[in-house]
């Protein structure tokens, strides 16, 4: 039996990571039948909600988790917080970190001292499916990278970065959350299917705004446009639902100064990833500010304005040939901006459709097939 331990996921309710971490799961229990799965988890209780497949969790120490984001020393008690992962890890343990983008926070050292701590105990260390921050990328962060036995790296911009940078254990595979399968429920009446724009905003993507409420105002904009020149009905979808950094509070604002209950709805805060794919799959266009609501999206070949404030947006575009179809968060200067592309995805959604059909079955083969020989390597498992 092999020891997998999985870390660097955040809990269930952002659905993003949950939908990372069961479908890399389910990958390491199809490469690998005897897999014993630990997740190390900041919330675990998120995680028995959502049904999340492990046979073990592992748990931070919360006390001084709290107490090391008040002060300024961040990260001198990482190995303590940690200490119910770190014991866990032997010579035979397979530790994959499942943070897509968890090295692109400056908190990211955090994860390098359970990497770090594997190494030093013989085990193998993978970084799965992860995109990095170029102004993030300095000559620690290198070296923490290049002593992993393989990465793999979810979109090009980011290979083609590390690649510059000297990283030769790399592979490029897209995210595996492309791989999620939608879970059929009951529709709320005002989802149309086929005739429903789907609306998620973040509080993350609002916080780097450079007009403060312009995303917001534009949202609005967007739902009168909609409702004033189109049959389609409007559904808010929130993706992640935090505490701290809640879609579901943004979009029940919106939804209360829309005041439009006939042709406007606000999905629950409460189901889970495949549940809200299989809603993003019943529509026509979707507006997403979360990667991962993006990825519901694009793999159910909805056409998806992506509202960008990072490389994983952009790469992941880019992958698709949609670039023209993400919106930097630096641009939105103008109410109507978010109204202008929708008009585009209009003009060309039979385009859009194809360009998905087409790129999204080649990316579930690459997704399927593509880590298994690297894996294999590192692992030296004989299938």
């Amino acid at each position: 039996m092999n020891k997998y331990l999985l870390y660097g996921h955040g809990g269930s309710y952002n659905h993003g990571a949950e939908a990372i971490t069961k479908e890399t799961i389910k990958w390491i229990k199809a490469f690998d039948s005897n897999a014993y799965i630990i997740l190390s988890t900041h919330f675990k209780k998120q995680d028995c909600l959502f049904g999340m497949p492990v046979n073990q969790y592992c748990e931070p120490d919360y006390e001084l988790l709290v107490y090391d984001k008040k002060t300024k020393g961040k990260g001198i008690n990482d190995k303590k917080i940690y200490a119910d992962t770190l014991k866990v890890i032997d010579k035979d343990t397979i530790c994959v970190s499942v943070g897509g983008d968890n090295y692109c926070y400056d908190n990211w050292h955090r994860w390098k001292i359970i990497h770090e701590y594997a190494i030093e105990c013989g085990a193998k260390s993978i970084l799965w499916g992860c995109s990095i921050d170029p102004s993030l990328l300095n000559d620690e962060m290198i070296e923490v990278l290049s002593s992993h036995h393989l990465i793999t790296v979810r979109e090009s911009l980011t290979y083609g970065l590390l690649k510059e940078n000297g990283l030769t254990n790399l592979v490029l595979c897209p995210d595996i959350a492309f791989m999620l399968q939608p879970k059929e429920i009951k529709l709320n009446k005002l989802i149309k299917s086929g005739d429903t724009v789907a609306i998620n905003v973040s509080p993350l993507v609002m916080r780097r705004e450079e007009q403060s409420g312009i995303v917001v105002e534009n949202i609005i904009y967007t739902i009168e446009y909609i409702i004033e020149n189109t049959s389609m009905n409007i559904a808010l979808i929130p993706h992640v639902v935090m505490p701290t950094d809640n879609d579901f509070e943004v979009l029940n604002r919106i939804y209360k100064m829309v005041h439009r209950p006939d042709r406007v709805t606000i999905i629950s805060d409460g189901l889970e990833a495949a549940e809200y794919k299989y809603i993003f799959s019943n529509c026509r266009f979707s507006i997403c500010s979360r990667t991962h609501a993006s990825i519901a999206s694009y793999s159910s070949l909805i056409p998806t304005l992506a509202i960008g404030y990072s490389i994983k947006a952009r790469g992941i575009a880019k992958d698709l040939g949609l670039s023209e179809y993400v919106l930097p968060i630096e641009n939105i200067r103008k109410k109507d901006d978010i109204v202008t592309m929708i008009k585009r995805m209009e003009r060309n959604e039979i385009e859009i459709k194809e360009i998905l059909r087409e790129k999204i079955q080649d990316i579930k083969t690459r997704v399927s097939v593509i880590p298994i020989n690297p894996f294999q390597k590192v692992l030296d498992v004989q299938k």
